[in-house]
């Protein structure tokens, strides 16, 4: 089962397009991010089961996390 990892916005391309992940349950947020070529410092926002939590979070089984990148503007 492991985790869901769902990066949203322009974090997907990082992922070859891809909008779910599974993951192994086990490392931290910033952790998987590295892992799966998402840079950390690119994510603003991590949410588990829609609350809010760190890149430190060591998400359980079963459990989704939702990424959202910083936002930027002119």
């Amino acid at each position: 089962m492991g985790v869901t990892l769902i990066p949203v916005g322009f974090l997907k391309e990082y992922t070859a397009g891809q909008d779910r992940l599974e993951l192994a349950a086990g490392l931290t947020v910033a952790e998987m991010l590295e892992m799966v070529g998402i840079p950390p410092a690119l994510v603003a926002v991590v949410m588990r089961d829609g609350e809010l939590v760190s890149k430190d979070y060591q998400p359980q089984e079963g459990q989704t996390i939702k990424v959202i990148a910083i936002m930027g503007g002119g």
